[in-house]
């Protein structure tokens, strides 16, 4: 397998697409006089450990992470100035960037550099349940780590660190051994266990690491020089840090308010804040108004959580059987109904999802649909974005709303499923969270579908719940017949949008992995078959957890990687079990004097959290320039990739 070279910066050089941000000669124009960001929060800073990924997002920008994403979403070296990997693919060698210093929260040196048995530190700390860190299993693609966390579990707590495959193995030089290849690995250090952390500093501070912004050690672009609980927080540029060329933002201001979501729209109009979420009770007035027209923007798809929306059908029911509003609610009427693919399919191109969609965004909902479940700008190879790669082009490509095919299949459901003495309508249980947008959406969405297919044929039963516990008591308990969901990605690789539909995990999406079997038999020896009285159901899973592990048995040639992959998850959209919707996180509009497409770009990890490369603006942007804006870079980011495969070095 070839050396993967980590200084990515030398391809910047080489091509005149690929100019620096951090390299350019004059700063670009309109840029404020003071280069200030200043925010209104409501959240209080939960946890102040870098080792918690609770709030991670929070204190991105404090530390930094070994690697790390520009505004294309092109891997750049951070604290890790460069890295090989091996032939076997097993081992990477990453070389610490020195001279780092490690600092307090005023910015006086602590006394030591970050070197690479800081890294050792963070994953043995990571590793020991006792510090629940919930990343764990991030790091169980190294040797010895997940029997080093299992043993540790014990009463005993004998864990054998030496058999772990992190070593520091020169101070500036830092070794991961890989229990396989993994082609999505640089991706994963930019999340926590991609911190380094000072022994000695860990050591003497005790449970009081991390509990305030002065129990942690900074070497990260901005320091927390001030911190008032429900009051405000003051970061300032780091004048020590590495980087510091591309740091152009001098200080970050955020001001509590419990009323930040309603006010801060009309702050930003007296100057006080320079980035504001528009409420959607007032989007409409903002759009309407000339001058506040001017302003105002969509939010960027894909920067927050790239939580993929999508429906699922239930295979394994639990809710109580009853009458609601002369309905029955019917496990095997259901189950009948489910486990035939054209009632699938017609539920599948009966969807409006745009009418949904606008449910959160009235204006500009075709801009988060989705019509796969991985979404665009997240991956790509052979020059191609993932959705448009050859299996998932039929769906990607043509609208999926299609009544006219909706009301064909549904004839060829009424006529199988009478003759298997289904009872019409098919009664479909759809919970929803009722503090949130999911309240429109559920009714919109059940509305739309009764239309267009007729009360007769199905008839949605909605009944809300609140967030707290919703998908324990919904969908992890199997209390749904079909529901809206979500899942995000954890890495750099399409594999990550597998994971929930897979055989044996523990989400509970379309089945649930408690209902299946334990013990095996001759004929069926992985145990699959076993399903609690529903065998009928068994062959999904086999197919499609068989498909995931062929697709992901390549580990270096992405190319056929990402194609396998995309076979599978044209699978589940060619059965229809599973009905994509939208990114639902990021839709609505927003005001703010920082340009969107400056930012570290990731649908991942940390990057997107941070502030490098930043300028602040005297004007907003309005609709017209981000629409340009985005356009360009979409175009840039594409010649980017297409530069980098045409050097074989990874991206």
């Amino acid at each position: 397998m070839r050396k993967i070279l980590a200084l990515l910066l030398s391809i910047l050089m080489l091509s005149s697409l690929m100019t620096a941000l951090g390299e350019q000669s004059a700063p670009p124009e309109g840029i404020a006089k003071q280069q200030v960001v200043k925010l209104m929060y409501s959240s209080e800073m939960a946890d102040w450990n870098p080792l918690h990924p609770s709030a991670a997002g929070d204190w991105a920008n404090y530390i930094d992470t070994l690697v790390e994403y520009d505004n294309y979403g092109m891997v750049q070296p951070c604290l890790a100035e460069s890295w090989t990997q091996s032939e076997d693919g097993l081992t990477w060698t990453f070389k610490i960037r020195e001279g780092v210093k490690w600092q307090y929260y005023d910015g006086t040196e602590y006394g030591a550099d970050v070197v690479a048995e800081d890294w050792v530190t963070s994953a043995k700390w990571i590793l020991d349940p006792q510090n629940t860190a919930r990343t764990a299993d991030l790091l169980f693609d190294v040797v010895g780590a997940e029997d080093y966390y299992k043993a540790m579990e014990t009463t005993e707590r004998n864990g054998d660190w030496d058999s772990v495959g992190i070593k520091a193995t020169a101070p500036y030089e830092l070794q991961f051994t890989l229990t396989g290849p993994s082609p999505y690995f640089l991706s994963r250090l930019t999340y926590n266990w991609g911190y380094p952390t000072n022994a000695q500093y860990l050591a003497d501070m005790g449970e009081t690491f991390g509990t305030d912004n002065t129990t942690f050690l900074y070497c990260g672009a901005f320091l927390c020089k001030q911190w008032e609980p429900n009051s405000y927080r003051i970061d300032e540029r780091n004048p020590l840090y590495w980087d510091i060329a591309d740091i152009h933002i001098e200080r970050i201001e955020r001001r509590y308010n419990a009323e930040a979501s309603v006010l801060e729209a009309e702050a930003l109009l007296r100057g006080e804040v320079t980035t504001a979420s528009i409420p959607p009770a007032q989007v409409d007035g903002w759009l309407k108004d000339p001058e506040r027209a001017q302003i105002v923007r969509p939010s960027r798809p894909g920067t927050g959580s790239n939580y993929s929306y999508f429906y699922l059908f239930n295979f394994m029911p639990t809710y109580e059987e009853k009458t609601v509003d002369g309905y029955t609610l019917n496990h095997e009427q259901w189950l009948k109904a489910v486990n035939n693919i054209n009632f699938r399919k017609s539920l599948y191109y009966g969807l409006d999802r745009v009418k949904g969609i606008s449910t959160y965004n009235q204006y500009t909902p075709e801009a988060y649909l989705l019509r796969t479940i991985t979404p665009n700008n997240f991956v790509a190879a052979d020059g191609k974005d993932y959705p448009d790669f050859d299996a998932l082009a039929p769906f990607s490509s043509v609208d999926q709303f299609q009544p006219d095919t909706a009301l064909e299949y549904k004839a060829k459901a009424i006529e199988e499923l009478t003759a298997a003495g289904v009872t019409f309508p098919i009664v479909a249980y759809m919970p929803y969270q009722t503090d949130t947008t999911q309240v429109s959406l559920a009714v919109v969405v059940s509305q739309q579908l009764e239309e267009l297919l007729g009360k007769d044929y199905v008839h949605f039963v909605l009944e809300g719940y609140p967030s707290t516990d919703f998908l324990k008591i919904t969908r992890r308990s199997g209390n749904y017949s079909f529901m809206m969901s979500w899942w995000g990605p954890d890495y750099a690789d399409p594999e990550t949008y597998t994971d929930p539909f897979n055989l044996g995990q523990a989400y509970s999406y379309i089945w649930r992995a408690d209902g299946m079997a334990t013990q095996t038999t001759q004929d069926d020896p992985a145990g699959r078959m076993g399903r609690s009285g529903f065998d009928e159901t068994y062959w999904k899973d086999f197919i499609y957890a068989d498909m995931v592990a062929k697709a992901t048995a390549e580990k270096i040639d992405n190319s056929v990687r990402y194609n396998g992959i995309a076979e599978t998850e044209a699978w589940l959209l060619e059965n229809a079990f599973i009905v994509p919707l939208g990114l639902l996180e990021d839709t609505g509009y927003v005001s703010s004097n920082l340009n969107p497409f400056e930012s570290q770009y990731a649908p991942f990890g940390l990057s997107n959290a941070r502030y490098k490369y930043q300028w602040v603006y005297e004007k907003q942007m309005n609709t017209e320039e981000y629409n340009a804006a985005l356009a360009e870079w979409e175009a840039e980011r594409a010649r980017r990739i297409e530069y980098a495969e045409a050097n074989n070095i990874d991206y």
